[in-house]
């Protein structure tokens, strides 16, 4: 199979003990190692944090690179840092509080070494809670038509669990002015390139619905998200009926946290993602 690298920021607030996992699922548990590790402390980070990461590099040696920044800059800044010390053609990403599943890399490698013309791969997401508790899965668009189709909706693929080709990042970079909805922004504008974005079926990723994570989606995000979805769709599509849906979101994402938290567990919430 391919040569391929993860890649990965984190900053101070992160937990140790998460950061452990996220670092073993890539690496210790995982069946198809990566070549390389690339992992962005974004600014100065707390002495178990470094602990963690110290451990890491007596592990796997050479197959991590460390990037610092001197301060927090934020994720796609990071992102975009990051990819300048890439060595390999594929790039997987990876978020520091999460865990990748075991074969998570066999599947999406195979995937891309057989489908040369995708150029960004994801897969399902198994939701779970901070003690590891599973809750909903996650299941997006597989082909190309149907990810463009999907995205007036929502996000069509689930950024941590993607693989992406570098060349790709030859016209394109994750966006420093949107907040945190740089991989929002990236997928409209790979869209809009004719990029080929795929999804596979598999669950690869547990992702961690912590507390934090409902409070980011409904408050801080929400306004950066419409302004990207009402710009991407008109590149996309033009006037359309489809405005209606992220009009929708808006208003959800400014309601009460409780019921954010509520909704984001509620069946209610895969039907109208489905």
């Amino acid at each position: 199979m391919s040569s391929f690298s993860v890649l990965m920021s984190v900053y101070y607030k992160e937990q140790a003990l998460y950061l452990k996992e996220a670092l073993d699922s890539i690496w210790l548990n995982q069946i198809l190692k990566p070549d390389q590790i690339v992992l962005v402390e974004d600014g100065p980070l707390t002495p178990e944090l470094y602990e963690v990461i110290d451990e890491f590099q007596k592990e796997v040696g050479n197959v991590l690179t460390l990037v610092k920044n001197e301060t927090n800059q934020g994720l796609a800044k990071a992102l975009n840092k990051g990819i300048g010390f890439i060595r390999t053609d594929l790039i997987a990403r990876m978020d520091s509080d999460d865990i990748s599943d075991k074969r998570r890399f066999v599947y999406e490698i195979e995937y891309m070494d057989k489908h040369p013309d995708v150029m960004i791969l994801g897969g399902s997401i198994q939701e779970m809670d901070e003690n590891k508790n599973f809750l909903s899965q996650r299941h997006y668009p597989k082909m190309y038509e149907e990810v463009r189709k999907y995205i007036w909706r929502g996000s069509p693929v689930a950024h941590p669990t993607t693989v992406m080709r570098k060349c790709i990042f030859q016209s394109l970079s994750y966006n420093e002015k949107v907040g945190q909805n740089e991989d929002l922004a990236l997928w409209f504008n790979a869209l809009e390139k004719g990029i080929k974005i795929e999804n596979i079926e598999e669950v690869v990723y547990y992702f961690r619905m912590s507390s934090g994570c409902y409070k980011r989606r409904s408050k801080k995000k929400a306004w950066k998200e419409f302004e990207i979805f009402i710009k991407g769709l008109w590149n996309l599509y033009g006037f359309s009926f489809k405005y209606i849906y992220p009009c929708a979101r808006l208003i959800f994402r400014l309601c009460p946290y409780s019921m954010v938290k509520y909704f984001y567990g509620s069946k209610m919430r895969r039907k109208l993602l489905e």
